[in-house]
């Protein structure tokens, strides 16, 4: 069953598909966010690289002011987590320097303010197609999930389909967890709303949200608060069926 008929310019599809994805990763502010991540020498470490490109660890030491086995201390523990590569780069004479540079997933260290841009782009939409446009966007986005998701949860039963969307949702960046209680229902709570800045101008959002979890799990499902109205988590209520 899917939520609604998907209709309406092509060029909406494609525009959401991409705002959809990427306004899951938010970082507010890049120093905390490295800091906290790194620590504070290897922020200054990352973002020499960032600026130069790519840096041997002789010229990093020069330029932080410190010894270079300190620099490739850090270099190695930033190499082990995936945040930097190096290469041997030859020169004319003497042996081959190595020469740093960030990985991609570096970049997920800096700010990403994709809501920004996908709430000007759901303002476009409301403008140039009204409220039917909004809500082919937001009813292909809900679709778009049940089908990503839908095919990791069938033939589970009831119990294990619940605690497999959980951890599909923790993967996704909702930080979420499941409680069973003693009627057999379950308290679904994600503790992390990844669109929250969307979902507080545009409540179709958690509408359409709401809507794909009772899709998934077949069953009844209720919400009982929201990040996006000020609330610590969203939180569910997840009936079990009558029939199983």
């Amino acid at each position: 069953m899917k939520i609604a008929n998907i209709t309406g310019p092509e060029p909406i599809k494609a525009i959401v598909w991409l705002t959809k994805d990427r306004a899951k990763i938010i970082i507010p502010n890049v120093s905390a966010a490295i800091t906290n991540a790194l620590g504070a020498s290897r922020e200054e470490i990352v973002n020499q690289l960032r600026m130069r490109g790519g840096v041997n660890a002789d010229e990093l030491a020069v330029s932080l002011g410190v010894s270079k086995q300190c620099v490739r201390k850090h270099l190695d523990v930033l190499e082990r987590d995936g945040y930097v590569q190096h290469i041997a780069e030859r020169k004319e004479r003497g042996r081959p320097a190595h020469v740093y540079r960030l990985t991609p997933k570096a970049d997920t260290l800096f700010p990403k303010r994709y809501d920004l841009f996908a709430k000007a782009v759901l303002q476009q939409i409301g403008a140039v197609w009204g409220e039917r446009g909004l809500n082919t966007v937001f009813c292909g986005c809900a679709n778009e999930m049940i089908g990503r998701l839908g095919p990791q949860l069938k033939g589970l039963a009831f119990d294990a389909r619940v605690v497999r969307l959980a951890e599909l949702l923790d993967g996704e960046g909702y930080e979420a967890e499941v409680e069973k209680l003693e009627d057999g229902s379950y308290l679904l709570t994600e503790w992390n709303c990844p669109m929250t800045d969307v979902a507080r101008d545009y409540r179709q959002v958690c509408e359409r949200e709401l809507e794909v979890y009772r899709e998934l799990l077949c069953t009844q499902v209720f919400r009982e608060s929201r990040i996006a109205v000020g609330a610590s988590r969203c939180m569910y209520r997840v009936l079990r069926p009558e029939k199983q």
